[in-house]
């Protein structure tokens, strides 16, 4: 499994990585860098493509898993998990795999960095207090804690403005989306009952949330309104969306990966700007003909989960 590059028409893709290797999530640093898991002999680590030169660095090279990568707001720097200590920890290191420091030391793991947009504080998900928590390590190792909730909590996601973190909360086998100040405070959730959710994914000027949802008839994507609570459904039959939505820098698009007729393929369709109607189209393989209407429908419920 290789890494492409595509125009959004599908009608340029280029392939960047051919390691013979398993090479997955990819995570952009705005246009110019992409950090991504290669898997090796059954190990995997952590490497830097750079999409100008197509040179790529590697950055980590321990025995055991490196998994996770996040950036740091000035992208000289990664965070990422790491289970070369026999669990899982947070790790970091400048981006050409120099000064790899540990930035977590607990039993019972740590794991799923999220480096803040504007600080250099990294949220993650600890299992130190019985269950999976939400904490924040700064680069001084201080480390303190965002979420001690009887349920677990995962998938912390900051808002671009740093100012908070959405994540999910779990009941059971389901989860609700909710948010919490960097400080702690003002938790809130978004979602009224718990149901299937994927990762919240925040738009560019952090008004709105997407996720994979289960809907009624089956997976779709739900764009979340912060400011009013309204919630819309965006979905097609016949194609499942899989792993969380991308938003395009401008916000009024989705990408995402969905199964489709025995194939996995990549979808983007546009929110255009609150008119619910989306237009899906597949860019990789891409039949033709094949671009489907879907509608969206909003639901105007605010939050009652506190």
């Amino acid at each position: 499994m290789s890494l492409y590059r595509s125009t959004t028409d599908g009608t340029e893709q280029i392939r960047l990585t051919n390691f013979g290797s398993e090479d997955t999530n990819p995570v952009f640093h705005l246009t110019v860098r992409v950090a991504f898991e290669s898997t090796i002999n059954n190990n995997m680590d952590i490497y830097v493509l750079d999409l100008i030169s197509l040179s790529i660095t590697r950055v980590t090279d321990a025995p055991e898993k490196d998994t996770a990568p996040t950036w740091s707001p000035d992208s000289t720097q990664l965070a990422f998990e790491s289970f070369r200590d026999g669990n899982f920890e947070i790790y970091m290191a400048n981006a050409d795999g120099s000064n790899q420091i540990r930035l977590t030391n607990d039993p019972a793991g740590d794991n799923s960095p999220a480096w803040s947009p504007t600080t250099n504080e990294i949220a993650f998900v600890s299992n130190r207090f019985g269950n999976a928590d939400i904490l924040l390590v700064n680069l001084n190792v201080n480390i303190s804690t965002l979420t001690t909730n009887s349920a677990p909590d995962s998938a912390p996601a900051w808002s671009p403005d740093g100012s908070m973190i959405a994540f999910k909360t779990y009941t059971d086998t389901l989860s609700d989306l909710c948010l919490i100040g960097r400080d702690g405070l003002n938790r809130r959730c978004l979602t009224t009952y718990p149901s299937d959710y994927g990762s919240p994914v925040w738009s560019p000027d952090g008004s709105k949330l997407a996720t994979r949802a289960k809907q009624s008839n089956g997976f779709g994507i739900n764009v979340f309104n912060l400011a009013d609570g309204a919630v819309l459904e965006f979905s097609n039959p016949g194609i499942e969306p899989h792993g969380s939505p991308v938003w395009s820098p401008e916000g009024l698009r989705l990408a995402f990966r969905a199964q489709f007729e025995g194939d996995m393929e990549l979808y983007d369709h546009s929110t255009n700007s609150g008119i619910l109607t989306a237009y899906i189209h597949r860019f990789l393989r891409r039949r033709a003909g094949l671009v489907s209407k879907i509608t969206g429908h909003i639901t105007n419920h605010k939050t009652s989960r506190l």
